[in-house]
């Protein structure tokens, strides 16, 4: 197998996917490398990619990217690029984002293995859809925050937010993943509760939204909800490219907080 190879699968695959304009590409290294190993990670920090290198597993795929052009417009940045690059280099590896086709991809794909994870039971999801549907029949919202507590923990959160009034009784919550999570978008789905990312609402704004409209937003990290899937994309690398070693690497969780 080549590196290149993964990349045309998930094009055979993901109809969803504007292929002229997406980010799934390769970020760095040959994409003709023979692949001895394959490394799924969520973000390709510098000590992931130490990891991968350390365990022979020469292809990372990571969801996120590895060179935000934000900082690339600044002296800092252009050294955290540069050194990035040298390093991939170094450890011979071959870098590729797989966003927009694990944004969607059914089952195993970030939407979907966020909600198998936190356990309730869910509605269909159109594969055109980022948002899922749990059904949380008849708790209230603060119950259904602890409970979400508990499954996030083992992610590396440590924390829920609530907007909205606790007590309220549920019984839909619409689920979204990573910086998409558009309030708007998602109470078309007509839920009583809605799952957020704190990259994906503005503070203001959406507590406003919450508070009027009387639909509780709980907020988790970007991270933690889309772990499942880079942990799930594992077992679909195993079941299309038989033989070849695959790893999930726990990213490290980009904020923590005090008590």
């Amino acid at each position: 197998m080549q590196a290149k190879d993964f990349l045309e699968h998930c094009r055979q695959v993901a109809h969803w996917v504007n292929w002229d304009e997406t980010v799934d590409a390769f970020m760095a290294g040959d994409p003709e490398a023979e692949v001895r190993g394959i490394a799924t990670t969520w973000l390709a920090t510098n000590a992931r990619l130490r990891v991968a290198a350390e365990k022979e597993l020469n292809f990372v795929i990571a969801h996120e990217g590895a060179f935000y052009p934000t900082y690339a417009r600044t002296d800092p940045g252009k050294r955290h690029h540069a050194e990035k690059r040298q390093l991939i280099e170094k450890l011979g590896l071959t870098l590729m984002r797989c966003h927009d086709t694990w944004d969607r991809i059914p089952e195993v794909g970030i939407p979907d293995a966020w909600a198998a994870w936190l356990g309730f039971p869910t509605e269909p999801r159109p594969v055109e859809s980022f948002y899922k549907v749990c059904l949380v029949e008849g708790r209230t919202v603060e119950q259904v925050a602890r409970e979400v507590l508990e499954k996030v923990r083992p992610l590396g959160q440590d924390r829920i937010e609530m907007m909205g009034d606790p007590d309220k009784v549920v019984h839909r919550m619409a689920v979204g993943t990573g910086a998409i999570t558009r309030l708007d978008k998602m109470a078309e789905l007509e839920p009583d509760l809605i799952m957020a990312t704190d990259d994906g609402i503005q503070t203001t704004a959406s507590g406003l939204w919450s508070w009027d409209l009387d639909i509780p937003v709980l907020v988790v990290g970007h991270a933690t909800a889309e772990l499942p899937g880079m942990q799930a994309m594992v077992g679909y690398i195993r079941e299309h490219f038989p033989g070849v070693p695959v790893e999930y690497l726990p990213g490290e969780f980009p904020r923590r907080t005090l008590a």
